[in-house]
């Protein structure tokens, strides 16, 4: 929202001004701001924190430089939702990915995270088992691994997507490097995923294109 960016320089950084050998590059910075939602039916507020400091930019493509101030989010508050939910989508699958929202910014490995827990509890929802009787007749626990394999061997298409997000969750358990590309990917196959699983998309599609081809095809 305009003119609703503050800033202020960190304790540290203003000390560092008097060090020998001040480089610009050292300034450190903690901001505010105010953002609104642009969808139509939305409008929302939300706030937005973080920090920010100061980096070399070209000014012209003769090679002018001059120093820029620059900010990164760290939170934001009321997180906007980051994919499209099915009408259908149960309410512990969307409070799993809201927390995972949330976490994008500051911490990648904990969105990861989230997202895997949202993936058990898709399974739940859709029924996939949770524990497996053994021979000696008694039960143990299925990793969710095995359960997104017990699903794929029903929905050969959609499996492979979900064992792509659970590797992902298992590297940000692990606390492995995750990037927030690697995060947007992975919303993108999951707001796919959801579509598929929970309303059929693709089925739908085909069926109402078979059902007009049949209609008004000329004979």
């Amino acid at each position: 929202m305009p003119k609703s960016l503050a800033h202020e320089e960190t304790v540290e950084s203003t000390r560092a001004h008097s060090q020998e050998g001040f480089d610009p590059e050292w300034i450190r910075y903690v901001f505010t701001a105010w953002a609104q939602c642009t969808h139509p039916s939305c409008k929302e507020k939300f706030a937005i924190a973080g920090n920010g400091g100061v980096s070399p930019e070209y000014t012209s493509n003769e090679g002018d430089w001059d120093w820029e101030d620059f900010f990164s989010p760290l939170f934001c508050y009321p997180m906007p939702e980051m994919i499209e939910f099915p009408s259908r989508c149960p309410k512990e699958v969307k409070t799993q990915l809201s927390a995972a929202f949330a976490l994008f910014w500051s911490n990648e490995a904990a969105c990861a995270g989230r997202i895997r827990v949202a993936l058990e509890q898709l399974m739940n929802h859709i029924g996939v088992p949770k524990r497996k009787k053994n021979s000696n007749g008694r039960y143990s626990d299925l990793t969710l691994h095995a359960r997104i394999d017990a699903y794929a061997a029903k929905d050969a298409a959609i499996g492979p997507q979900l064992m792509a997000l659970k590797w992902l969750g298992n590297t940000g358990s692990h606390n492995g490097e995750i990037s927030k590309a690697d995060l947007l990917d992975a919303l993108e196959i999951l707001e796919h995923v959801l579509g598929e699983i929970l309303e059929r998309r693709s089925a739908r599609v085909a069926s109402l294109a078979k059902t007009l081809t049949k209609k008004h095809r000329r004979k």
